[in-house]
């Protein structure tokens, strides 16, 4: 699927993409707000600066994907896969990541205030500077982590594996 045609069954009302393949796509600065795009392939989809403020992303695969800036908040993206994505500057907060693949991720300066993480796999993830206040980490990877000058005020880290 191309963008124009995307972007016309968005505006037309439609906001199930589900399974649609949308692979290495450019949806910079894209408005899909409210979308669900469970199951949808963006693998090395360029997602930055795209508002996607509540959407439904379970079980996406978003492997390599670059999503600097993007607009996440309150979004869904239970068991999605985003090994090696780029999400510098991203907003997370309030996010369900439960069971998320975020290996070798980059989450530099994120912002996941109040994300749920119980249960994701963040091995050799990039958190430098990254706001993880009020961040559920039950059961994290946290193995190889780069967690430098991350805040991780008042977040629940019960067994968390950072040894593995």
């Amino acid at each position: 699927m191309n963008v124009d045609t995307l972007l016309e069954l968005y505006t037309a009302g439609k906001r199930d993409f589900s399974c649609f393949d949308l692979r290495r796509v450019d949806l910079s600065e894209i408005d899909l707000s409210g979308a669900i795009l469970s199951k949808a392939e963006l693998a090395g989809a360029n997602l930055n600066g795209a508002n996607l403020k509540g959407v439904k992303l379970s079980e996406a695969n978003l492997t390599g994907a670059t999503l600097w800036r993007t607009d996440l908040s309150n979004a869904t993206l239970y068991k999605a896969i985003l090994s090696r994505a780029i999400l510098i500057k991203a907003n997370l907060s309030s996010v369900d990541l439960r069971d998320t693949l975020l290996n070798r991720a980059d989450l530099r300066l994120t912002n996941l205030t109040g994300a749920n993480l119980s249960g994701a796999n963040l091995t050799g993830t990039d958190l430098r500077y990254a706001q993880l206040k009020l961040v559920e980490l039950t059961g994290v990877d946290l193995s190889q982590a780069c967690i430098v000058g991350a805040s991780i005020q008042d977040s629940l880290l019960y067994d968390y594996d950072e040894n593995n």
